[in-house]
């Protein structure tokens, strides 16, 4: 039995309709299962991951197990997937996937890396065996990074960065689950390098439209995201994350996507058209 956790997010939902494509058997774990993906077949429980006694029922002896990544702050974070761990670890689970983050570790500079990094610690030393499999920035989030104007407002300097498109992302933890040959300890999927000057540039080239980036200081930045109302951890993650950019932390060449799946990745421009709909200025008629 193939086990996918947070299957009514966007990864773990890809993951589970990917898997059900290869006629796995499944069993999704949701907190809420009127918003369970609708798959025949696949059993559906309810669980999160801090109930000890619903994951002792949901997770059995011999499970290949997707575990994805909670999105909260380290405090939370950390807690919450050591508990898993320790509930897979108990089960005796034959192996666990997991969502991580590229250069997961203690040193990393970004802070949920750093707490990725913790997990995989905590995974290498339940003896349960385990393949992290890494992701960037989302690359289908692109459109998310335009201001309303087509301008591009970061504090990323001119460093390289590689980002993670989420169907590609989704096929490769599926080939993961699917094939125990797979059984590196970490992949990362990533797209072609691209600095944030690149990215508008291709994105204006795809539109039509005066799609531009504008680097800007972190003063300006933090100042953006406290006015919507950010929490203490989201701001610390995102000053994290342009240190981490600006060292060449976020930037990792990778072939593990076509190892893993057989397939060619997508461009960053191939990517941005998909997503074309999404961004604000959209694409000029004629």
């Amino acid at each position: 039995m193939i086990v996918v956790t947070g299957s009514t997010g966007h990864v773990g939902r890809l993951v589970a309709e990917e898997l059900a494509t290869r006629r796995e058997p499944l069993r999704l774990v949701v907190r809420d299962a009127t918003r369970a993906p609708q798959i025949p077949a696949a059993e559906v429980v309810v669980a999160d991951y801090g109930d000890r006694a619903a994951l002792a029922r949901v997770l059995e002896r011999g499970d290949r197990v997707f575990m994805v990544s909670l999105h909260e702050g380290p405090a939370r974070r950390i807690p919450l997937h050591r508990s898993f761990i320790e509930a897979a670890s108990r089960q005796r689970v034959a192996r666990i996937v997991y969502l991580s983050f590229l250069n997961a570790g203690r040193d990393a500079r970004f802070l949920h890396a750093r707490s990725h990094g913790a997990t995989e610690e905590m995974l290498a030393e339940s003896g349960v065996r385990f393949t992290a499999v890494r992701n960037g920035m989302y690359a289908d989030e692109i459109p998310g990074w335009f201001d309303p104007d087509g301008v591009l407002r970061e504090p990323g300097g001119d460093a390289p960065i590689t980002f993670t498109y989420r169907p590609e992302l989704a096929q490769a933890i599926a080939a993961v689950l699917a094939h125990p040959e797979h059984d590196a300890p970490a992949y990362d999927i990533t797209t072609p390098p691209v600095t944030l000057d690149e990215l508008a540039r291709i994105t204006a080239d795809l539109t039509g439209q005066p799609y531009r980036y504008e680097p800007v200081d972190h003063d300006v930045w933090d100042a953006r995201w406290r006015a919507d109302g950010r929490s203490g951890w989201q701001l610390a993650a995102g000053h994290t994350s342009y240190e981490a950019l600006r060292a060449g932390e976020l930037a990792v060449e990778s072939d593990d996507f076509r190892l893993l799946t057989g397939l060619e990745p997508l461009s960053v421009a191939e990517i941005v058209r998909r997503c074309a709909d999404g961004l604000p200025l959209g694409l000029r008629s004629g």
